[in-house]
């Protein structure tokens, strides 16, 4: 149960029920043992058929591992503001991944 006041969730400590917030406290509903009765079970499952990815191709890069000519990039900034970005690279056909500076 949830406090009228301030909305904290109010704990069972005899019979009554105390706000751990702002301190209301009110008695417990005649009949109301404080229990939890029904749980819910179910869950919903999402199934990824195929992971597309976001990042952009550079089709000129060359994987290290296959060979393959094509790899999807990202850039980060890794070192200091003044120094350059560093490419990492993921293999489109393997999903090798690299880096160059």
């Amino acid at each position: 149960m949830f406090c009228p006041k301030c909305g904290s969730l109010m704990t069972r400590s005899g019979n009554k029920l105390v706000c751990g917030s702002c301190g209301y406290t009110e008695d417990v509903p005649n009949g109301n043992t404080g229990q939890i009765v029904n749980k819910s079970s179910h869950k919903e499952v999402i199934l990824i058929r195929e992971e597309k990815s976001a990042e952009p191709l550079d089709s000129d890069a060359v994987c290290p591992k296959c060979g393959h000519r094509g790899a999807y990039y990202l850039l980060k900034q890794t070192r200091s503001a003044d120094e350059p970005e560093t490419k990492f690279y993921t293999c489109e056909s393997c999903g090798y991944r690299w880096r160059e500076y």
